[in-house]
């Protein structure tokens, strides 16, 4: 039993190492942002977001139900991501220019720090079928999207405020991977979006209409999904 339990905590520790990874992803990003490299910002941004999505199946198929952890995978989870997901996004839309250094700049970095605080402090993030409950502070995304389209700030700002607000709202929201409908779309179109944040990002030239249209096929494709689950839920 003691070599069975051994071997469970081994295993136990190497996924948490790969959840840890992502923090390192989070400080190479952060850094390039104080670097003033946004491509590569956005580059780390997207690999600690992979990261993200592939430790939560390997946990959840090999992470041992001890009763008595020594380290929390869940709350792991949540410190990096506040960090990957929304720290390193403001940081990175400060640096850069997506809202104004103005007090509306100001008020936009302090809805989203605070509306992701306490979405991450829910006690209940996602319902039985896997929709999150509220915007699930994706700001790793949207930010570096509103960069890469060059909007004007105040635009920008209607739109981090506007998603601030859903993060504490009721609308769902489908989880990239655990969804059990869309999920074969919804995961295709993720990608897509972060490939094309990626390449977009090292690209010299500016983003015209049909590099827009491709970058936001992530956006409008879970953003369809959201309102077919509003429709559904209030006609059920």
């Amino acid at each position: 039993m003691t070599i069975i339990k051994d071997s469970e905590t081994r295993v136990d520790l190497m996924i948490h190492v790969l959840t840890v990874t992502g923090i390192f992803a989070g400080m190479a990003s952060l850094v390039s942002v104080l670097d003033d490299k946004p491509a590569n910002a956005i580059m780390w941004m997207m690999i600690a977001a992979a990261i993200d999505g592939l430790d939560g199946p390997v946990a959840r198929k090999w992470l041992s139900k001890s009763l008595n952890p020594r380290f929390d995978g869940f709350i792991l989870d949540l410190v990096i991501d506040y960090v990957t997901c929304v720290i390193v996004p403001c940081a990175f839309m400060w640096q850069f220019g997506v809202v104004t250094r103005e007090l509306s700049g100001q008020l936009a970095i302090a809805a989203i720090l605070g509306s992701s605080a306490m979405w991450f402090s829910q006690t209940k993030f996602e319902t039985d079928d896997h929709w999150f409950s509220g915007f699930p502070a994706a700001w790793n995304l949207v930010i570096p999207t509103l960069w890469l389209m060059r909007n004007d700030t105040s635009l920008n700002v209607a739109i981090l405020t506007t998603l601030s607000f859903l993060t504490l709202s009721k609308v769902e929201f489908p989880h990239t991977i655990k969804v059990k409908r869309f999920r074969i779309p919804n995961l295709v179109a993720s990608t897509i979006w972060m490939v094309a944040l990626i390449y977009f990002a090292f690209r010299e030239t500016n983003i015209g209409l049909s590099e827009s249209l491709v970058l936001l096929i992530g956006p409008a494709t879970i953003t369809s999904f959201v309102i077919i689950r509003i429709f559904e839920k209030r006609h059920n």
